[in-house]
């Protein structure tokens, strides 16, 4: 064997031994951290868990997994854990364990319902879950805006958008009433228009008998007559938000609108004179609330609609007539 060869197997050997010492010396370093790293079992949730989802639907999201102990065991903690990992099973559980935390997965989540959102990986505490009673119990005025109020209406179904109204929606408010002309006292704010009025009021009203008791015969008055009622509907308020549908409130909108909720009481989120407004309305009108898109919206100038403005029959009762004088004249 030749020098080279043998400074060769040598440097090989060294190299190898070399080796061996660095993975060694790894190895052990390795097993410093992993004894001085101290882990409990816990629970995680595995996937989203939404707001209000009942304790026995969430239970299968709920799986088992380890934590660092120094993050759950700590004075107050909430953190579920059941005990050391595994390999710690026999030491000292108040070094290893958590023995102060709560433990008890099924009696966390018999009859309650989350708080709030749980996410991915999040891990599960006594905190996140509540009875259902506390949501109900929450007082619906910590909601409402500052310098608004709430007000409830009860429209049928096809005067809600056909029950496809959510909290967090916003509206159009209609109103429909006959109005009675004479009576209206804005009306008397023109002279013009009262003149008007009283002129058709008497142009109707039947002339007293004579005092003699003689006979006479009437005719129809020979101008026009004003009508003294007329139907009207017209947009009132507009670009209202909708607090709450029956039991949904705002902060907690359900979240698909396909399958319409019926005649619930629908409360909306409006200034105290926009109030004073929708409560007259169900008072002596019939009432109905238009849908409005999502974003922005731009307010229109509503005059109203009365029945010229749905129907020709100005024009039908005309050709009416000519067709029947028509007919007498020939």
């Amino acid at each position: 064997m030749g020098r080279r060869t043998i400074v060769l197997v040598i440097a090989i050997v060294l190299a190898v031994v070399s080796a061996f010492a660095v993975w060694r010396y790894l190895s052990t370093v390795e097993e410093d951290v992993r004894a001085d790293i101290n882990e409990v079992q816990v629970y995680r949730a595995s996937e989203l868990i939404p707001t209000k989802t009942a304790g026995e639907d969430a239970q299968p999201l709920i799986v088992a997994g380890l934590a660092l102990r120094e993050a759950v065991v700590f004075d107050g903690s909430t953190i579920l854990c059941t005990g050391p990992k595994d390999s710690n099973a026999g030491g000292n559980p108040n070094e290893v364990g958590c023995p102060a935390n709560p433990k008890d997965l099924n009696a966390l989540l018999e009859n309650r319902v989350a708080a709030g959102p749980i996410s991915a990986g999040q891990l599960i505490t006594t905190d996140q879950w509540v009875e259902l009673q506390e949501f109900q119990e929450a007082s619906l005025s910590e909601s409402i805006a500052p310098g608004k109020v709430a007000i409830g209406i009860q429209p049928t179904d096809v005067k809600s958008a056909g029950g496809f109204i959510r909290p967090g929606d916003r509206v159009n408010l209609l109103a429909s009433a006959t109005i009675d002309i004479t009576s209206a006292v804005s009306l008397f704010q023109y002279p013009e228009l009262a003149a008007l009025v009283a002129e058709s009021q008497a142009a109707n009203e039947p002339a007293a008998p004579p005092a003699d008791g003689t006979v006479t015969t009437t005719t129809a008055p020979a101008g026009p007559v004003i009508p003294t009622e007329i139907d009207f509907t017209q947009t009132v308020l507009q670009d209202l938000e909708v607090l709450a549908v029956g039991p949904d409130t705002r902060p907690s909108r359900v979240p698909s609108g396909l399958t319409p909720v019926g005649t619930q009481i629908i409360v909306l989120e409006v200034t105290p004179a926009q109030a004073e407004q929708i409560e007259f309305a169900q008072q002596y009108t019939s009432v109905a609330l238009t849908l409005l898109p999502q974003g922005p919206y731009t307010p229109f100038e509503s005059s109203g609609v009365i029945v010229d403005d749905i129907f020709t029959l100005i024009d039908r009762i005309e050709a009416e007539l000519e067709a029947a004088v028509g007919g007498a004249g020939s």
